[in-house]
């Protein structure tokens, strides 16, 4: 079954993955930080909307990757724990807790909807869809979450995309999500 053959085919496959990789166009990194009492008192969807906007120019669809990020180490550690102690109602679900210590990454996600994604996190969201939903659970402490976004010019192959985050997950060690496609 696996012979020579396909592991030559494998080989080029990647060979060809990482060519590619090398002509992928990003945007500049931009940034926005959000007080943990923002969070908690809610963050309008509108008012991420109109931040994210200009960035995608005309393309609302392009694919982006997203990092969240606390500004201390203090104030990530609260983070987790006012996570592991929220108790969701029935039928809300969070995203995956990683159980990871001493990181200020929070979450690492990509997005061809961003506009909709973040105020997921940021907010609340329908009660089956898998996201942070931290309006819900964040503590009240004096810190503040740096949303980072790139976006991936042109069209570029969803598994591409995947591979950036991915790279971008190990590097970052964050607290909640997954690695890898939904």
């Amino acid at each position: 079954m696996i012979n020579n053959d396909v592991l030559d085919c494998a080989r080029q496959d990647l060979l060809d993955r990482v060519r590619a990789l090398d002509r992928v166009l990003l945007a500049d990194v931009i940034r926005r930080d959000f007080s943990f009492e923002q969070i908690r008192a809610g963050v309008n969807a509108a008012q991420i909307r109109d931040w994210i906007t200009p960035l995608l120019g005309g393309d609302i669809n392009c694919a982006a990757i997203y990092r969240l990020t606390v500004n201390n180490q203090d104030g990530a550690d609260s983070l987790r724990l006012a996570f592991e102690d929220y108790v969701p109602p029935g039928g809300v679900k969070l995203t995956r807790n990683n159980r990871v210590l001493g990181s200020r990454t929070v979450y690492v996600g990509s997005s061809r909807k961003i506009r909709q994604r973040l105020p997921q996190h940021l907010n609340d969201c329908s009660a089956g869809t898998y996201a942070l939903k931290m309006h819900l659970w964040c503590p009240n402490a004096e810190n503040r979450l740096n949303v980072e976004v790139t976006v991936v010019r042109g069209e570029v192959d969803q598994a591409l995309v995947q591979d950036l985050e991915d790279a971008l997950w190990a590097r970052s060690r964050p607290m909640f999500g997954k690695i890898g496609a939904r």
